[in-house]
């Protein structure tokens, strides 16, 4: 079933997010956001969003890999306006 996951689990991988990407990236992920708007993700796609998949995956989560794949800008986006709080 898509989009399964508990939102508490989710709450939980933005916080895996925060307390291990480091602040320059997040800080950079956040001026993305800031200049291209809600498309900041596409051209990150491959590279960001796969090693943030993978990053996801070291620390537990083991999620469906489609799924995971349709809500990591979602938890990234999370991660950086909690950190930031914006």
């Amino acid at each position: 079933m898509l989009y399964s996951v508990p939102s508490s689990e989710k709450t939980k991988a933005v916080q895996y997010l925060i307390d291990h990407i480091q602040d320059e990236t997040m800080r950079d992920i956040k001026n993305l956001m800031d200049q291209n708007g809600k498309d900041w993700w596409i051209e990150h796609h491959h590279g960001f969003g796969m090693g943030v998949r993978n990053f996801l995956r070291e620390g537990g989560v083991n999620w469906d890999p489609i799924e995971l794949d349709d809500i990591w800008v979602g938890l990234v986006k999370r991660a950086v306006r909690k950190k930031f709080r914006s």
